[in-house]
């Protein structure tokens, strides 16, 4: 085969996962840390050994174009084409994309995740007019949301989009290996300023029907359209999942007092499996944690600034951690360590697992919160919702310390993490928000270890504390909206 070259569709609007897309393209939405459309880059690279990709941009192509600049970055040579007319559809794109190269063209679309398959063997396909790859679906509504694949041996006979009865389980994806023959057609409708074939799917299976050789290339491993929130979400667990057990946990524990008895609590989340590392921050060196240092997975910090307020220690801590994935507490003795491995399951599944001690299940018999504490977490935790209705929030208690977060997620958000003090905790969620990533709110257990009072009591527990984080939320709730309506957005960026 000739040099194989790569095309990459990227200028649509992506309205189908808004609001997701309100401020960044669909192909820059990340999964497992990394965007949709690098990851299709590396994949042309690796496994079709394509250097030289075009990457189509439209509808804020300069946070593309930001994103992964001439492809230096990623080993690749990247030209970018300007697709001004939109209402062509996909086929233009393709068009403009594929008019960069003289020679074959894989096409990739940007907003779909492969995970495992075997793209490899478009390398040794017969010469067919256009390739088209496909996938086994698991279910019917799989393949109503993509395009069905009518096969005879390994020609493909008839293409369906989105059809309303399936009658089989082949799932047509979006890799298409295109001949220089199909290019030159493809070209041909667009002459003289007419308005092409409009739906490329459709064209392909009127060449099919009349005959043309179509090929098929069954792809193994797995595959997601990522159309909406909920197969994003479903991307994310799916790559997750299949390397979730190597992935390194670290722990990090805030001692905010003086106590020589904080560094207690340490030692059965140091005996925890899951954790492979322990970063314990504290105000200064107690006989206590000098002993809990010698162990081989504990690392303690003493800042060198004089009481420095939690929210100071935290970030302290995450940004030494080395892990994955973060987990954080403090030395308050309120919680099981045994309740990491909820954090870790639902990590899977989410950016950012975060505990609830507003689920009287899950309290301690005798432990609950006192009711008016209980009441004003509850009341911070809907007015979050009220707030950002539009991602979607479901939350009770958005100020429990007790939490699981990926480590490329808190780094997305560090610089907007500006409180001192405990409110950091409700700013992680609203900026984790406010980053277009997903939150899971889960029971974790809290105990009571003060033998004099029947509930647990905080130095938090205040009206102080209450304000600070109501404040917190008003002013990036209003400080969003005024610049959206001023329209001071950078595209392709999260708001800041």
């Amino acid at each position: 085969m000739p040099e194989l070259y790569g095309v990459i569709p990227a200028a649509g609007r992506g309205v189908r996962a808004y609001p997701y897309t309100k401020t960044i393209p669909k192909s820059l939405l990340e999964v497992d840390g990394t965007s949709l459309l690098e990851r299709n880059v590396l994949l042309l690279r690796d496994q079709l050994a394509i250097s030289k990709i075009a990457i189509v941009v439209g509808h804020l192509g300069a946070a593309i174009r930001d994103h992964l600049g001439d492809g230096s970055r990623l080993g690749v040579e990247i030209v970018y084409v300007e697709n001004d007319r939109l209402n062509l559809e996909l086929p233009y794109s393709i068009h403009l994309g594929c008019s960069q190269f003289d020679g074959p063209c894989c096409v990739m679309l940007a907003d779909e995740c492969y995970a495992d398959t075997n793209h490899s063997e478009l390398i040794g396909q017969p010469d067919a007019l256009i390739t088209c790859t496909w996938i086994q679906a698991e279910y019917p509504k799989h393949v109503r949301n993509n395009y069905e694949v009518e096969l005879e041996g390994s020609r493909i006979q008839a293409l369906r989009e989105k059809p309303e009865k399936v009658t089989s389980l082949r799932m047509g994806t979006g890799t298409y290996l295109v001949s220089p023959d199909a290019q030159h057609r493809l070209a041909a409708t667009f002459a003289d300023g007419a308005p092409g074939p409009g739906d490329w799917t459709g064209w392909i299976d009127r060449l099919a029907r009349s005959g043309e050789h179509i090929g098929a290339l069954c792809l193994r491993g797995r595959y997601v359209n990522v159309n909406s929130r909920n197969e994003l979400n479903f991307a994310n667990h799916l790559l997750r999942e299949r390397s979730f057990e190597d992935r390194k946990t670290s722990l990090i524990y805030v001692c905010e007092g003086r106590d020589e008895a904080e560094a207690l609590g340490i030692r059965p989340f140091v005996d925890r499996q899951e954790i492979a590392e322990v970063i314990v921050v504290a105000g200064r060196t107690t006989p206590s944690l000098d002993r809990i240092a010698e162990e081989e997975k504990v690392r303690v910090i003493i800042p060198e600034k004089s009481s420095p307020a939690l929210g100071e220690m935290l970030r302290l801590g995450m940004d030494s951690a080395t892990g994955d994935i973060l987990v954080t507490t403090i030395s308050d003795d309120t919680f099981s360590p045994a309740d990491i491995a909820k954090l870790l399951v639902y990590l899977q599944d989410a950016d950012l697992v975060t505990g609830t001690r507003t689920t009287r299940q899950m309290i301690e018999q005798g432990a609950n919160m006192r009711g008016i504490v209980r009441l004003a977490h509850l009341a911070l935790a809907k007015l979050l919702e009220l707030f950002w209705w539009r991602l979607e929030p479901r939350f009770t208690d958005i100020c429990c310390v007790y939490r699981g977060m990926w480590a490329n997620t808190y780094r997305l958000i560090r610089d907007q993490l500006e409180s001192p003090g405990v409110e950091i905790f409700p700013e992680m969620i609203i900026e984790v928000l406010r980053a277009r990533k997903r939150v899971i709110e889960v029971p974790v257990n809290y105990f009571s270890r003060d033998l004099i009072h029947p509930h647990v009591r905080s130095r938090y527990q205040t009206p102080g504390t209450f304000l600070r984080v109501l404040r917190l939320m008003v002013r990036k709730r209003f400080d969003e909206t005024r610049r959206l309506s001023a329209g001071r957005f950078q595209e392709g960026k999260p708001p800041t």
